[in-house]
């Protein structure tokens, strides 16, 4: 296996003597890869709906995409509206004027509903009439009084347009459920297009003037319901991107100034995390994958091995260049054979490890399985060539008297070296304390799942949907689909009975954190028309018992209401839905709720096909998904990561010991938000892929040093020293610059991006602190018995090189 190292090492170095020869070559090469990648940089997107969880022939997609080409759209904006009074002809004039501006300037909507033109369903002698609740505004107190109770004592109106306490009175703003629907091929099927969050973007870009230009102390305005939700997410992601990755990049120029002082040690480490991050960005546009809220973490992740590979690079060349007095092609080439090793394994070890996140049920952390390993290859690739040919084109300053790390850095290590070696019990003992600690803690952790939480307590999306979830009960729709699997199979009395039952029991079941909001189904829309028929008589406000008159009070209502009534059920009349209004909150605490609500219906209805879809059940169901998906992902690339570094670093002890310091960080960051009482929500989850990238980087270089010196010198405590004077420098100057990066993410407005930099900082130093004195400590616990014998063997190496030693000289 050492033969085989020495072979590689010996390739990589004559790579190094290649590209500085054919620099310009190389230099047009990486140009054109790169022009290759981002050309379709233009095309890519930014998807943060629940849709994007999903792969497109996933049965929790299709059966939505079904429910939603069937019944329309399920996810609505709500503007809620507080005024001193709502029955009021000032107040009704000005609510007029507002639904017809929304209807005639927004975009892609299907129906706006307010007091104003719901349906009003009542008799007029053997008519059934249905219209607008409020023809025209009402002029005397009489008729005001006479719309108010008609209004107040419909249930249908209830906690929908107006709040059970009569406080809020509400617009219903639906959007369309399909786009576009384009052929693209004569002999393909119709390709449909669903509302995404671009046109979420445009539908808000469009209303908010609108309810700005009406918001008024005494008229105050509130919207609340998914599409906001999801259209201000992916603002403040996008922006928080913007803002924060100018200053990242800024400060990783000023740390790397100080710890590098030289122009080239600042420059190119940062280009080529820029060439690494938009090529890679670049190569997801080009298979039409979108950045989402998982994908959007591959920056960072990029950015730490970029930089990484990069610096270790850096670092020996700098190290030979002083040493040999200015040679640069000397100086990259051993800087080639000593590093190109380390950071090929590290790309392999990581890749494969990411690359199993592809094996997720989930499409984003699928995606990021396909993306993130691509990108690590194309930092690889930028450090070999790129890095080379750059520092053969351009000068740098000649050798003097500024070292790559002043003395003080050296003594440092040195310290570190022999704490770690004559201290290595207390070491042991004291991580092996913190890692229970950490386990206790891990725990303790609150899984959760609420993206409004993401955003400041202050955030007016916040205030709006709490506001609106406290009025209305709920602003999310839970939709369970009723098939009877028979035509005209709804017309069965006893269904609608126990459909009008089940809206009276779900009522019942919600939780102490989650209630139940309105409730609505055929049943009401057949009490509705039974009432009118029988001269408006309340008394007839239930349920027709015979299906003949089911048939005959729909048809008259299809007639009048179509519209409304195709909402509710299929042309067939085969399947009916029922919808329940949940407030958005955390989909933890929704779960048993939903649980409660599915098992009602599995009881209740076991001679019919029910099913459960909605944005509430895909809102949990994505959580528990992501949970499954990125445990799986992350087990499945410990145990790829662990194999490859047996196999790479040649030593089954050493490349077994270098799992401990992978797994340590991660754990140590679990229990602290664990004791914290930081959740352990999606955002949170993706730092694991960080401290892959990372931990792997890191110890693969530590440990790859480490077994060459102790090869080569037999002593552990020498192997330890020198191993921290070469691979210990960079990682020290790497974690530096990754945790002033993280530093700015703290600083984000978004909670979110604020707690990633907080715990993705925590592991970088983790990891750090493992490298330097855990890792250490291990070995040398189980090296040093070894050493006296190593130290003979190393001797004898020595003498047969070189027959003029005699022994005894």
């Amino acid at each position: 296996m050492t033969i085989l190292h020495d072979k590689i090492e010996t390739a990589f170095a004559n790579l190094g003597h290649w590209v500085y020869r054919r620099r310009y070559l190389t230099l047009v090469f990486v140009l054109g890869l790169t022009v290759a990648l981002v050309s379709q940089l233009s095309q890519l997107t930014v998807d943060t709906s629940n849709d994007a969880f999903y792969h497109p022939d996933d049965p929790i997609r299709v059966e939505y995409n079904e429910f939603r080409q069937q019944f329309g759209k399920d996810d609505h904006i709500f503007i809620g509206l507080n005024p001193n009074q709502i029955f009021d002809a000032a107040f009704l004039k000005k609510l007029e004027q507002l639904h017809l501006e929304i209807d005639q300037k927004v975009p892609h909507l299907n129906k706006v509903t307010s007091l104003l033109n719901v349906r009003n369903t009542y008799g007029l002698g053997d008519e059934l009439i249905i219209e607008d609740l409020i023809e025209s505004i009402p002029t005397s107190a009489e008729q005001m009084k006479a719309l108010q109770e008609k209004a107040i004592g419909n249930a249908f109106y209830q906690d929908y347009l107006i709040s059970a306490d009569g406080q809020f009175t509400f617009i219903d703003i639906e959007p369309v459920a399909v786009t576009t629907s384009k052929q693209s091929h004569p002999d393909s099927e119709v390709e449909i297009k669903y509302v995404s969050t671009k046109e979420y973007a445009e539908i808000i870009d469009a209303l908010q003037p609108i309810l700005e230009k009406y918001h008024t102390s005494e008229f105050e305005i509130y919207a609340a319901g998914f599409p906001v939700i999801t259209d201000r997410l992916t603002r403040a992601i996008e922006q928080t991107m913007a803002e924060l990755t100018p200053l990242t990049l800024l400060l990783n120029l000023i740390f790397l100034t100080l710890l590098f002082r030289r122009v080239s040690g600042v420059i190119y480490p940062t280009l080529i995390v820029m060439l690494t991050i938009i090529s890679t960005i670049g190569v997801m546009a080009w298979f039409s994958i979108a950045l989402d809220l998982v994908t959007t973490v591959l920056p960072t992740l990029l950015t730490v091995v970029a930089i990484a590979d990069s610096v270790h690079l850096l670092s020996g060349f700098y190290k030979e260049y002083e040493k040999n007095g200015g040679d640069k092609k000397a100086a990259v080439a051993y800087s080639m054979g000593r590093n190109g090793l380390p950071i090929l394994m590290t790309s392999v070890t990581t890749s494969l490890g990411l690359a199993s996140f592809i094996l997720a049920d989930l499409a984003p952390v699928s995606h990021l399985g396909f993306a993130a390993p691509i990108g690590i290859i194309l930092a690889f690739i930028y450090t070999i060539l790129l890095l080379p040919a750059l520092i053969a084109i351009f000068p740098i300053r000649k050798p003097g008297n500024i070292p790559l790390m002043a003395g003080t850095a050296d003594r440092l290590l040195d310290w570190v070296a022999e704490v770690s070696c004559q201290r290595y019990k207390s070491i042991l003992i004291s991580s092996l304390m913190l890692l229970i600690v950490g386990v206790v803690g891990a725990f303790q952790l609150n899984i959760s799942h609420n993206a409004l939480t993401w955003l400041p307590d202050a955030s007016k999306v916040r205030v709006d949907t709490a506001i609106i979830d406290d009025a209305l009960g709920g602003s999310v729709p839970v939709e369970i689909i009723i098939d009877t699997g028979k035509k005209r199979g709804i017309y069965d009395p006893g269904l609608m009975r126990r459909l009008e039952h089940s809206g009276e029991v779900i009522k019942s079941l919600g939780s102490e954190t989650v209630g139940i909001g309105k409730i609505n189904s055929l049943p009401t829309v057949l009490k509705e028309v039974n009432r009118a028929l029988h001269a408006n008589n309340e008394d007839y406000y239930v349920v027709p018992d015979s299906r003949e008159l089911i048939a005959q009070e729909l048809l008259l209502f299809e007639i009048s209401a179509a519209d409304d009534l195709y909402k509710l059920v299929d042309d067939e009349y085969s399947k009916v839905r029922f919808t329940v209004m949940l407030p958005f909150t955390d989909a933890i605490q929704i779960k048993p709720v939903l649980d409660k609500i599915r098992a009602h219906f599995l009881l209740n209805y076991q001679d019919i096909n029910i099913s459960m879809t909605g944005i509430a059940p895909m809102l949990v169901q994505t959580m528990y998904d992501v949970i499954t998906s990125m445990f799986k992902s992350y087990g499945f690339a410990l145990i790829a990561i662990t194999l490859m570094m047996i196999v790479l670093i040649g030593k089954f002890q050493i490349g077994l010991i270098s799992m401990v310091p992978n797994l340590t960080p991660i754990i140590l960051v679990m229990g602290l938000m664990g004791w914290m009482g930081i959740p352990f929500d999606f955002s949170n989850m993706l730092v694991g892929s960080i401290a892959i990238g990372l931990v792997v980087d890191d110890t693969i270089h530590f440990m790859h040093h480490l077994r060459r010196h102790l090869d080569r010198t037999g002593d552990i405590r020498e192997a330890i020293r020198k191993t921290l004077h070469t691979a210990g420098r960079a990682i020290f100057i790497t974690s530096l610059v990754l945790i002033s990066g993280m530093a700015v993410a703290m600083t984000a407005d978004l909670n979110s991006t604020a707690n990633f930099g907080l715990i993705t900082a925590t592991v970088i130093l983790l990891a750090l602190v493992a490298d330097f004195f855990l890792v250490p400590a291990l070995v040398y616990a189980i090296y040093q018995k070894k050493s006296k014998s190593g130290l003979a063997e190393y001797a004898t190496t020595i003498i047969s090189d070189n027959p003029e030693i005699k022994p005894g000289s």
